[in-house]
């Protein structure tokens, strides 16, 4: 039996009553998360309880819908955070109501905007709802909720554990305020939705460290909501944008073409610089396309299978590779799959792949691979260790492994593509990322731990010494990355800005503020 309280249904499901029951004296109520999954609380206008969406089955678990009783309602929380005040939405009996797309927002200062967003891809995610209901429903028509500025920035409360006590509470209150990021002001003092997602898009950091290169001095960075950040010769920094809310998670450049591959599995190209794109074939909706290789008349596509975890957290369990020796992208097959372990530990870097002079190479936390093209053949090449990252140096084909393990890391290096390897001293641990242009010269990014803060170190190793030597200390609140030997090492803020390393100074190529 359906209880009611204050004229809202407190506990049913179609479960228990058919949609035609359920669509007589309600309507439906549907929202979507194409990325970064929420929960979704509404109140209705005139008093009553909140009321909690549920997960649907259909679009990947992203879907969360429920029939409510007819009226005027506020989404009153979004996860345990208060929404504030904002337009309301109708609900009709026998009609769906379609909030559309939310997409959270981080713009800084422990701040998060709920982005309701329009989106052409996204635009058919609905039609599953409607289709399961058509038979029930007075319109196949939804209501649909449109307000136009940003809702106001969700405060992203510390949330002490009860019982750890005064002095660990403090402890961890001044801890937030020394690290707090920078706002993004724009973000905050946008009064559209069109204009902060442009705004959002315009600022997007790049994610990956993996660019494509155009020979032409661009380096091109995969970045979040459809975003391609591009490095000009000069330091400067533009953006290219793909229709997409997702992240652009692999990018190649081959022959005057762009290729950018999301993290929803689509796979595009660009012939005229990033202006127009195209669909070149999908992977699927949980699949991660991470790497995009071409080498001669071969192409590979490296994907992540996802999968929605119980606490909404989307993880990687599987890495897939697909080959193309002759026939180009639309001839691409699956070549192996790599399973991963179920808790990967957090010093693992992420797979990553790389094909250098004619070898593919590709690792899981569990080991490294190469791939041949001439052979079409698989090796497993580890070290004598867990690989928490690795680098291939596309000049020297110099093969560098990191096991990131505190006071047990190790460092080995292979000039052999893998088929022998040397240990060498390592960094001084934490270390995030090491790469060996060649076996006399390395790089190494690190973290060295305080009462209240990270400072990110950049270490350079010498043949001569042998040994590695502090280079300089990235900005606070700055995380160093070295994409390429064509480029500088740069570091990125936290509000999305952009810094170079110069010798002993760093200067600021991108400012978002």
């Amino acid at each position: 039996m359906a209880l009611l309280f204050g004229g809202q249904l407190c506990a049913a499901s179609s479960a228990e009553q058919s949609a035609a029951e359920l669509a007589a004296t309600r309507g439906y109520v549907y929202v979507y998360f194409p990325k970064d999954i929420g929960t979704i609380e509404v109140r209705p206008v005139d008093g009553g309880p909140n009321r909690k969406l549920a997960p649907r089955t259909d679009e990947g678990g992203k879907a969360y819908g429920a029939w409510l009783t007819p009226g005027d309602y506020r989404i009153s929380k979004w996860n345990s955070y208060d929404w504030g005040d904002y337009p309301t939405f109708k609900v009709e009996a026998g009609r769906v109501t379609d909030l559309g797309s939310l997409v959270p927002v981080n713009i800084g200062g422990y701040e998060l905007v709920v982005l309701p967003v329009r989106d052409a891809e996204d635009a058919h995610a609905i039609d599953g709802a409607l289709q399961q209901y058509a038979s029930a429903l007075t319109s196949l028509d939804p209501i649909r909720w449109n307000p136009p500025s940003p809702p106001k920035p969700i405060d992203l409360q510390l949330k002490v554990t009860p019982g750890l006590g005064l002095i660990p509470s403090l402890v961890m209150a001044h801890d937030r305020k020394v690290n707090k990021p920078s706002t993004v002001a724009a973000l905050k003092n946008a009064t559209s939705n069109e204009e902060f997602l442009r705004l959002a898009r315009s600022i997007a950091r790049p994610m990956y460290s993996h660019p494509a290169e155009d020979g032409q001095g661009n380096i091109y960075f995969g970045a979040d909501l459809g975003q391609i950040r591009v490095r000009h010769e000069d330091g400067t920094w533009s953006g290219l944008s793909v229709d997409t809310l997702h992240s652009v998670s692999g990018v190649a450049f081959v022959e005057g073409s762009l290729y950018a591959g999301s993290d929803n599995g689509v796979l595009r190209s660009s012939d005229d610089s990033g202006k127009h794109w195209s669909d070149i074939r999908t992977f699927g909706d949980d699949q991660a396309i991470i790497d995009i290789e071409h080498e001669g008349n071969a192409w590979i596509v490296a994907t992540a299978h996802q999968v929605l975890q119980p606490s909404g957290v989307v993880a990687a369990d599987q890495i897939v590779v697909y080959v193309s020796p002759q026939g180009g992208l639309e001839k691409l097959e699956k070549s192996r799959e790599f399973p991963l372990e179920k808790q990967m530990p957090g010093s693992w870097g992420g797979a990553m792949g790389q094909l250098v002079h004619g070898a593919y190479f590709i690792n899981t936390h569990k080991g490294l691979y190469r791939y041949d093209l001439a052979g079409q053949q698989w090796k497993t090449i580890s070290p004598p260790t867990n690989v928490s990252t690795h680098h291939v140096d596309p000049a020297t084909g110099t093969v560098s492994v990191l096991l990131n393990k505190g006071a047990l890391s190790k460092v080995f290096v292979s000039e052999d593509k893998g088929g022998s390897w040397k240990e060498m001293k390592r960094p001084p641990f934490v270390t995030a990322d090491v790469q060996f242009d060649n076996p006399g010269m390395g790089y190494a990014i690190r973290a060295e731990p305080g009462a209240f803060k990270v400072t990110w170190e950049i270490y350079t190793y010498s043949r001569g010494a042998p040994d590695w030597a502090k280079q300089v200390d990235a900005p606070f609140q700055c995380i160093p990355m070295r994409a390429s030997a064509s480029m500088p090492i740069i570091c990125i803020l936290s509000d999305g800005s952009i810094l170079s390393q110069r010798e002993q100074d760093w200067y600021v190529e991108f400012s978002a503020q």
